[in-house]
């Protein structure tokens, strides 16, 4: 029964690990949250490590999660596409032109950004409040 415990404890550890590290798609190394004030200063912490910030949030402020980011390379390559788990994405891109699409909703906003080799590149996106 101890040994059944400590393996239940052992594979939810690592699924929660995996969970909240780094993802990647293709060869973009992402991470998305910012749910809570905790989750967005460790974002912050992290954001030298990374050279694009996402950022959503309604046009009154309040930040928004479960956004589609569809991240498309010049030549029309998607590159990124995942459902933001809070309103900030992190990604870590070759230096280059891209264009990134953002889903709240039925409303689809875009961006075309120049992502550079170093520093941070920040692309917000705002919806109107309605209700």
């Amino acid at each position: 029964m101890t040994m059944r415990i400590r393996l239940l404890s052992v594979a939810t550890t690592a699924l929660l690990m995996a969970l909240v590290g780094p993802a990647r798609a293709a060869d973009i190394s992402f991470v998305t949250g910012g749910a809570g004030a905790d989750e967005r200063d460790q974002l912050q912490a992290n954001e030298k490590d990374y050279n694009l910030k996402i950022v959503a949030a309604a046009g009154s402020g309040d930040y928004l999660a479960d956004v589609w980011v569809v991240i498309e390379s010049a030549v029309k390559r998607t590159v990124l596409e995942t459902k933001m788990e809070g309103p900030i994405l992190l990604a870590k891109l070759p230096p280059g032109t891209y264009t990134i699409k953002a889903t709240y909703g039925p409303s689809t906003q875009t961006q075309t950004v120049n992502v550079p080799g170093q520093g941070l590149r920040e692309a917000a996106f705002r919806w109107p409040v309605s209700g």
